[in-house]
């Protein structure tokens, strides 16, 4: 594979040159070549050539003025491209939400929300304030995913989520982003409808660690908080039947066994509600944050602004 010298651009990149040089597909090469590694590949799914891959990636080194990818198996992007593959991301999703919103509106829509949620918020908070929203403002669009607090951040991140009900960890307050508190919860200890421990009167936390546990994963702010409870109240740690904190596989597994987790009091109380599972009388004594709102915008635009109303009316 041959490439041809990039001269090191001395002058202070300007972004209107830039952007006049980049284009649509230029991004979409940068991310391809990174992801699979090699020029090839990266035709490969585009369903273009391979000299085509090189020539657009050609064109964006002209642009920024050096190498973006060091030769090898694969090839690996150079800290030149770093920021451009960080940004190439949000902008080729933000030319995605604009292609959704005019189709939106075309079909009848006056704006569009896209929604992530935590399951200790979509367990009812979500369901109610979205049905009582739909019902006041129908020509709006909304989309929601459900998703553990790494997963939803990566989207949101990515711009591919407009406003996030999550735990105000320590994540959402370094952010500097604008938020809202919603509600306090605590986590619970949870276990399957014929668990030993439900036959005794009083529980205490000394009584779980003989038992396996589902646990959530390593190095998250809810496994943190779950080390310190077991410190804390000094007995030993369990020993870990599973790390998850799947909302459809952990039932299952609580159930066939006797191992326990932690949940959030909210989706506990619903899957106690529907008969699926049970709750302890045990929370954390170290907890990760109230459950609130984040946003992106300091002054966002009328749809996210009526569905944040929509969520603090319903929690006051």
């Amino acid at each position: 594979m041959l490439m041809k010298k990039i001269q090191p651009n001395s002058k202070k990149m300007d972004a209107q040159n830039l952007l006049r040089r980049i284009r649509y597909r230029h991004l979409q090469v940068l991310l391809a070549v990174s992801r699979h590694g090699s020029l090839t590949a990266a035709a490969g799914s585009l369903d273009i050539t391979q000299p085509a891959v090189s020539q657009w990636l050609s064109d964006i080194e002209s642009a920024v003025g050096g190498r973006l990818f060091v030769r090898g198996q694969p090839l690996k992007p150079t800290a030149l491209a770093a920021p451009l593959l960080a940004h190439a991301v949000r902008m080729l999703n933000d030319a995605q939400r604009v292609v959704e919103e005019i189709n939106a509106i075309n079909a009848g829509a006056t704006g569009m929300v896209r929604m992530g949620a935590m399951q200790v918020a979509a367990a009812s908070l979500v369901p109610n304030v979205l049905l009582k929203f739909q019902e006041e403002f129908p020509t709006i669009s909304l989309s929601l995913i459900e998703d553990v607090a790494a997963g939803l951040w990566a989207r949101f991140e990515r711009n591919e989520i407009d406003l996030l009900v999550t735990r105000l960890d320590a994540r959402a307050i370094a952010s500097g982003l604008p938020q809202k508190r919603l509600f306090v919860d605590q986590h619970r200890v949870v276990c399957g409808l014929k668990h030993p421990l439900l036959s005794r009167k009083k529980i205490q936390w000394k009584d779980i660690s003989a038992y396996p546990w589902l646990m959530p994963t390593l190095g998250t702010p809810l496994r943190n908080a779950v080390e310190m409870t077991f410190a804390r109240e000094g007995i030993a740690f369990p020993r870990i039947l599973l790390s998850s904190v799947s909302p459809t596989s952990n039932p299952i597994f609580l159930n066939s066994t006797n191992a326990l987790a932690i949940m959030s009091s909210a989706a506990a109380s619903n899957l106690e509600k529907n008969g699926v599972l049970r709750t302890l009388p045990l929370t954390l004594t170290q907890e990760i944050g109230d459950v609130g709102l984040v946003w992106r915008e300091t002054s966002p635009g009328p749809s996210l602004s009526a569905l944040i109303n929509a969520f603090e009316s319903e929690c006051e």
